[in-house]
């Protein structure tokens, strides 16, 4: 099946073909069957990612943090509402769900069209075609005193501060009470979107904005509470072979970090 995405929206096939790797890997980190069969369908040059090695691992270990955390809100929450912000062809809803979640992927219209090509209906999963600046994708989301948690991976760094604001804005201007996880970026990164070893291979598409400890965040909205950064070399240190575990210093320091906050009107 042939896809055309463009810009950032592309970025959506860096995480898919990571994870679709990694499933064929014996040592398995996600153990992720639907992005391997999701992949397998796709004509697309994924050959041009092989040599990235380091977003290969960075990306495993920041989708299995993501995936810890999010499982730990269930557990204290086991019939909550979770929000996918720029969910493009994710598979987290498959990974962590325990059978009573509701389950909201948001995305631009192209993506939850291609989305609807590989996933089947669910009751419990509902796709809203909306932008993440359209406030209007909020009124979609039935609370009925449910817990929320709002999660974004691979999404922000691609916008401006002013953006992010907004973001920001139109969470606690439209939720009553929230956890939010977001994926961070080292905020020494942005400036070398064209270096990156898969970001170089796309057209258009650049880092715009990044953080030191994610209090830049509470800073841009100071109704959030931080409580929480976990950098995601806790995970990819384990993961990288043997011959790049000298690289684990510079990943700290460079590594994105997950950012996780709470909101309470």
């Amino acid at each position: 099946m042939k896809i055309k995405l463009d810009g950032v929206v592309e970025t959506l096939l860096i995480t898919l073909n990571v994870r679709a790797k990694d499933y064929k890997n014996p040592k398995s980190v996600l153990h992720d069957k639907k992005s391997f069969e999701i992949a397998s369908q796709l004509d697309y040059d994924f050959s041009k990612f092989d040599g990235a090695w380091a977003s290969y691992y960075g990306t495993l270990a920041r989708a299995y943090i993501m995936d810890e955390e999010v499982k730990k809100f269930i557990e204290k929450n086991s019939d909550c509402a979770i929000v996918s912000i720029g969910c493009g062809l994710d598979t987290r809803f498959e990974r962590v769900d325990n059978g009573k979640i509701t389950w909201y992927n948001l995305d631009l219209p192209e993506v939850i069209e291609t989305r609807k090509k590989f996933f089947k209906d669910n009751d419990r999963v509902i796709n809203i075609s909306k932008s993440l600046f359209d406030s209007d994708w909020t009124k979609e989301i039935v609370i009925n005193n449910k817990e929320l948690l709002i999660v974004a991976e691979g999404v922000i760094m691609y916008f401006d501060e002013n953006d992010v604001k907004k973001f920001l804005e139109i969470l606690v201007n439209n939720f009553d009470k929230f956890e939010l996880h977001l994926d961070l970026l080292y905020k020494g990164t942005i400036k070398m979107s064209s270096k990156h070893d898969t970001l170089k291979k796309m057209n258009n598409v650049k880092f715009k904005w990044g953080v030191k400890d994610g209090s830049e965040v509470v800073k841009l909205e100071p109704k959030l509470k931080q409580i929480g950064l976990i950098n995601f070399t806790k995970k990819m240190g384990k993961i990288l072979p043997f011959s790049k575990k000298i690289f684990i210093p510079i990943f700290w320091l460079m590594n994105n970090r997950l950012g996780m906050y709470t909101y309470n009107k």
